[in-house]
């Protein structure tokens, strides 16, 4: 791996253990709390969060409208929340060493790799900030470091 792929490794590996953590503080009468009216609730930031890594990279190499709609219909339970985490990292993973051919998205967005690579992680720190401003705002008391 070159320099840039091994600190994004790095990175985005911090962004996936701390918001692993973040996830298994959640205790279960939280789940459907909306801390803020009119967002996403605990539960659907948590599911959005397993699921990004996979799924902006997925969007990168062409995958329609209809086939990110059925990949965001399978069902990811509490329970299921860290592996389904771990999957879409492991998925992230091969594409960071092993480097993909990007599309044009379905809604016109055009990029090459190394762009999509940070902008998953981007949105991966975007949505675990978002997170634990939650379980901030429920009352969570949170020792974590979110940066190395």
């Amino acid at each position: 791996m070159t320099d840039w792929q091994q600190a994004l490794d790095r990175h985005v590996g911090v962004g996936v253990r701390t918001t692993r953590e973040l996830i298994r503080l959640i205790q279960p009468e939280d789940w459907d709390k909306r801390p803020i009216s009119g967002k996403r609730s605990v539960y659907e930031v948590a599911v959005h969060l397993a699921v990004l890594l996979e799924a902006d990279l997925r969007i990168a190499t062409g995958a329609t409208a209809d086939e990110m709609a059925q990949f965001y219909a399978v069902p990811v339970r509490p329970e299921q929340l860290v592996d389904r985490l771990e999957q879409s990292w492991r998925y992230y993973q091969d594409r960071l060493t092993a480097g993909f051919s990007t599309e044009t998205t379905y809604w016109g967005v055009t990029d090459n790799s190394t762009g999509w690579l940070l902008e998953a992680a981007v949105h991966l720190y975007h949505h675990r900030s978002q997170l634990f401003d939650y379980l901030n705002l429920l009352g969570y008391d949170i020792k974590l470091d979110l940066f190395e």
